[in-house]
């Protein structure tokens, strides 16, 4: 029999913000079409870290250079695009939701760099 234990985080782990939105399109003065990222809410958060397997498994991938982090449970976050941490705006790869029925719960966010222009 397997048994899989519940991550235990302590409150002062999640001590970094992040903003969660979406890119919105808009005109500038001069009637050029931008896009920018537009926050949607903040939620506090902490980084996951990498086992060395878990790294070179992801070498090669879309995954390389991405990081993961982990707030608590908010449906909002599944319809969430992109993600701002420090001034760097990140797209939002993979959100795995907590599905238990755990009174506290937590998301993982897989977060890649923006890439600008194609």
């Amino acid at each position: 029999m397997v048994m899989l234990m519940a991550a235990n985080f302590k409150p002062s782990d999640f001590s970094r913000k992040v903003d969660l939105g979406s890119p919105q399109s808009h005109k500038t003065g001069a009637g050029i079409n931008i896009t920018s990222f537009v926050p949607a809410y903040s939620l506090h958060f902490k980084q996951q870290k990498r086992t060395l397997t878990q790294q070179y498994t992801l070498v090669g991938t879309r995954l390389d250079n991405s990081i993961t982090i982990i707030t608590r449970h908010d449906d909002r976050n599944a319809a969430q695009q992109q993600a701002r941490l420090g001034g760097i705006v990140y797209d939002i790869a993979d959100v795995s939701p907590d599905d238990s029925n755990d009174a506290i719960r937590y998301d993982y966010l897989t977060l890649t760099k923006t890439t600008k222009g194609a």
